[in-house]
């Protein structure tokens, strides 16, 4: 009887130390969850600033309409490529959210055709018998693009922005196709060319108007756009610690 008595007490204590075994093993990663959570929002909250977004000049791809405003998270240490929305600040150091639409080089214009104007770009370095003979090739299709009406007030305000630009920046690209010259707009050196989505007389005033910004006026790329919820908060949290990169 004694030994039923030792052995059951042995058989307590082999499921104790399973137990405490079982319970290590989750506090482990439940503690490692909650230290990968923290150090992950640690660097986001250090690599990234936080902007609101005043204005409908990026409609309908960021919001503003004084009710249910966007926010967007900018990572300053990304400067952003060709097609992505960028934060800057403009000719008049008002910081400024666009989309980057010519680097360094690019001649870039507006076309009207029959079915509506559409914005060209054609990338720095390219032939000039290579664009000439392929000039639709170097239409710009913007799903983005609120209302491509609006691309024709935007042809308007650049046209004028290039009699007031250096000669050295204004192109003329003929099109071998077409037989006709368009006056288009070469980005300068170390600087950029930005446009609202939302095209059209009053809704962005961008470089359309005003011309190329310094590269140095970039503030960061927005990686994350934030709506007016907190399940957007919990949303780009998981988009943090599973690695998911930008939201937008």
């Amino acid at each position: 009887m004694a030994a039923d008595q030792e052995k059951r007490k042995i058989m307590k204590q082999v499921v104790v130390i399973k137990n405490n075994s079982i319970w290590k093993k989750v506090s482990y990663v439940i503690c490692s969850i909650f230290i990968a959570l923290f150090l992950s929002l640690f660097a986001f909250i250090f690599s990234h600033q936080y902007f609101p977004v005043t204005g409908q000049s990026m409609y309908p791809t960021i919001n503003a309409n004084g009710f249910d405003e966007d926010g967007v998270y900018v990572n300053p240490f990304n400067k952003g490529s060709y097609g992505e929305i960028i934060v800057a600040k403009n000719k008049s150091n008002t910081t400024v959210i666009k989309r980057l639409l010519g680097l360094e080089g690019d001649i870039i214009g507006f076309v009207e055709e029959d079915d509506g104007v559409y914005y060209y770009r054609i990338p720095a370095g390219t032939p000039k018998k290579e664009y000439e003979n392929n000039l639709k090739n170097y239409k710009v299709i913007e799903p983005y693009v609120h209302d491509i009406e609006g691309n024709k007030s935007q042809k308007s305000i650049f046209e004028n922005m290039l009699l007031d630009t250096d000669s050295e920046n204004v192109v003329y690209v003929y099109d071998r196709t077409e037989l006709y010259m368009y006056k288009f707009y070469k980005v300068p050196e170390d600087s950029i060319f930005i446009m609202g989505d939302n095209r059209g007389a009053g809704h962005t005033t961008d470089s359309a108007e005003y011309g190329a910004l310094p590269v140095a006026n970039i503030i960061g790329k927005v990686d994350y756009l934030v709506k007016n919820n907190y399940w957007q908060v919990f949303d780009i949290i998981l988009k943090i610690i599973t690695f998911k990169g930008s939201n937008i």
